[in-house]
């Protein structure tokens, strides 16, 4: 698996737990996982993982500031 692909399974597991936190109870155990493997893979390195992390608290934000939107639209 590219280093692209292991980055963005872990951005996009990290993104659902934070959605799912806001929500309700949370299941970790797909981030878990998708961190073990960016932390194996060979190319990782701490630049990237930083990335990952912070894309991921960008497309949560967005998600709330989506839902904040449409919570105030409504009639």
């Amino acid at each position: 698996m590219s280093t692209e692909a292991v980055r963005q399974e872990f951005t996009d597991a990290l993104a659902e737990v934070l959605a799912e936190n806001a929500a309700g109870p949370v299941r970790r155990g797909r981030v878990a996982r998708a961190h073990a493997a960016i932390k194996r893979h060979p190319g990782y390195n701490e630049h990237e993982f930083c990335a990952a992390v912070e894309f991921a608290f960008e497309q949560w934000e967005t998600l709330q500031n989506a839902g904040s939107q449409s919570a105030i639209a409504r009639p």
